[in-house]
This record gives C-alpha cells, structure tokens and sequence, in this order.
C-alpha cells in the first residue's frame, strides 16, 4: 500500500543482488507481490460487510462451516471476487514502472514496456496506437467474462434451494 516508486530503489537493489533482474521470473515474483496486499484490502471492507445472519442462518440449516463458505459465502462474494480479480489483473497488465526498471532485454519485455519502444521518430504514431489499442484488448476480454459474475452474484446463495 506504499507507492510503487518509493520501493522501486529497494526492489531494483534486492533484485539486481540475487540475479533476478531481466528475468521473467523476477517479474512474475513482483507482480503478486504488489497487487496481493490491494486485493485483500479490498475484499476485506466486502466481507466485514456480509450479514453474519445470513451465515448463521445456513449453519442452523445444517451446514457445515466449509458448506457455508462454499453455498453461502462464496456466491454472495463473486462481484467482490470478480470486480477485485479485474482491477488486480488491469494494476499488472499497465505495469510499466518495474518492467522498465528491471527487464533490459527486449525478449522479455511486457506490453507495456514494448509499446514504449514504439514510442521513436521513425515509428509513425498509428503504429504506437494500435499497440495501445492492442494492449487493452485482454482487459476487455476478461471484463467481458467477468461481468456477468458481477451482476449475477449479487443475491446468489442466500436463498436455500
């Protein structure tokens, strides 16, 4: 929950002393590292929030602990799970700050970091648009299969049935 360009000196220097720098396997660590920490910020505000009731209810029904978490929790959580897993993907999809800081070859470069090469007086600038237009294709891809958890799960599993 820091900003990224206060730790970007610490992680360079850790990541450069154990070989980690300009390789993919360093990006894909960090990546988890500093979106993890957002989502559960977020998704903890949307659990406190669930009505005890509705818990207490399905264990009174019989339910064990992990079949409410499973019938009851669960269902009532997919917008929270799906909007938070949405937001997560799109902070390490436009990550561009650490994969210009540590990913020196081009062969490992992200998107957003090859996009930026584009970005040169002898590329015109329709080429560099459609790589921006291309990279936001993903994020609609997942929203698209996201959404309809999104609305659907708003009252799902706390009806018995």
């Amino acid at each position: 929950m820091v900003p990224m360009i206060v730790l970007a000196l610490p992680i360079y220097i850790g990541f450069s002393m154990s070989g980690l720098r300009n390789t993919i396997i360093g990006i894909v660590l960090i990546y988890p590292v500093t979106t993890i920490p957002v989502a559960l910020y977020m998704l903890q505000g949307y659990f406190r929030g669930l009505p005890a009731e509705v818990e207490e209810a399905g264990l009174m029904d019989g339910l064990s602990r992990l079949q409410v978490i499973w019938k009851i929790t669960l269902p009532l959580s997919l917008p929270a799970l799906a909007s938070v897993s949405l937001y997560v993907f799109m902070i390490a999809w436009n990550e561009f700050l650490l994969a210009f800081m540590l990913l020196d070859d081009p062969s490992k470069f992200t998107l957003t970091r090859g996009v930026t090469m584009l970005n040169s007086s002898e590329i015109p600038r329709q080429h560099l648009m459609a790589g921006a237009v291309i990279a936001t294709v993903p994020v609609m891809v997942l929203f698209l299969g996201l959404e309809r958890f999104m609305t659907r799960g708003l009252t799902a599993g706390s009806v018995k049935g």
